[in-house]
């Protein structure tokens, strides 16, 4: 249903509403010292303001009650400006100049990019390379079946290993989320692992009256062929 007599509207468009929007208040950036932005944010959070609405009153406060034009500013440390440093105002050299040029000549050719793309390589190449002579966690376990372990003691051996490095994470593809037993006592350490939350909580029930110690249920990924 439409409205009988719409208020017209009094922007054109969003952009201009928003222009006019902006246009009531100028923005204004103030550099401060840390320990006078620190003072500010004591002093807004004391009176429940924000620093905005504190600068404002400060502002409006000093306009009202001090003469600026005749007495002029008051005593204080001035931060130091842009154009007062050196470097900014020193005319560059003619080795600069020349450096700039070949810069500059350097990345409309491509060259630049390409000396990039040679570092990059350097660097991947120079970077410490994972040994690839340690096996996996899924080969760990197929290893300790073979050699007679049971399945669950396989995968908890293969975890430990895992943490202590001696065993490489499995790839991230066929990842299932599982449920791992972990005795506390005298260190942690693996004792099974399953897909169910309520197989988990009863393999550490029985294996913590058992033996008498602290077990905790922990959520770890694991490749879905140590279930099968």
């Amino acid at each position: 249903m439409t409205k009988q007599n719409p208020r017209p509207r009094k922007y054109a468009s969003d952009a201009e509403r928003q222009a006019a929007y902006r246009s009531r208040a100028a923005e204004v950036c103030v550099r401060l010292e840390p320990k006078t932005m620190t003072t500010l944010d004591s002093i807004a959070a004391e009176i429940g303001y924000t620093r905005n609405e504190l600068m404002q009153s400060m502002v409006k406060f000093g306009l009202t009650n001090r003469d600026w034009r005749n007495e002029g500013l008051t005593a204080h440390k001035r931060l130091p400006r842009y154009q007062e440093n050196p470097m900014a105002t020193k005319p560059p050299s003619a080795a600069q100049l020349a450096a700039r040029k070949r810069f500059a000549e350097m990345a409309r050719n491509g060259s630049l990019n390409r000396k990039r793309q040679i570092a990059a390589k350097k660097k991947a190449a120079d970077a410490p390379k994972s040994n690839p002579r340690k096996k996996t966690v899924s080969q760990k376990i197929s290893q300790l079946r073979h050699e007679g372990y049971p399945q669950k003691q396989a995968v908890a051996v293969a975890l430990n290993e895992q943490r202590a490095g001696k065993v490489k994470r499995n790839p991230s593809s066929g990842m299932v989320k599982g449920y791992a037993v972990v005795c506390m006592h005298p260190k942690p350490h693996t004792v099974a692992i399953t897909t169910s939350m309520v197989d988990a909580k009863k393999i550490g029930q029985d294996y913590a009256s058992r033996e008498n110690v602290q077990v905790a249920i922990k959520p770890v990924s694991v490749h879905k062929a140590h279930f099968a």
